[in-house]
């Protein structure tokens, strides 16, 4: 097993790399109308996200809006319930919450779908 000491520049900046996704993921998770703070920020519309797939893209663009990445990736998980953040053979996932991931799955009508 490898050492869990950091051997590289990418390597050192993965704290604030999480702490910056995690920050843009609470705020997305906290809003109140998701769909127009999503349009406004990424300057789009929700009907070019048709698929679970697509959204999980959209809320991974929004998570790392503004983040200095500092050479590690970040794409959805293989589930669409959270990003996977890599760097060579490392690799944290965040998960994106309830609200996230089931606008992932759904979509916004079934998000305000009555229950």
């Amino acid at each position: 097993m490898a050492h869990p000491r950091p051997h590289s520049v990418a390597d050192l900046g993965l704290s604030p790399v999480l702490v910056n996704i995690e920050r843009n993921l609470t705020r997305l998770r906290d809003d109140k109308d998701l769909q127009f703070t999503l349009a406004v920020e990424l300057n789009d519309v929700d009907r070019m996200y048709p698929t679970a797939s697509d959204r999980a893209r959209r809320i991974r663009t929004a998570a790392v809006r503004d983040v200095d990445l500092h050479g590690w990736a970040v794409t959805p998980t293989a589930d669409l319930h959270g990003l996977a953040v890599t760097h060579g053979e490392y690799t944290v996932s965040i998960m994106l919450g309830r609200t996230l991931a089931e606008y992932v799955e759904h979509g916004f009508q079934a998000a305000r779908a009555p229950r």
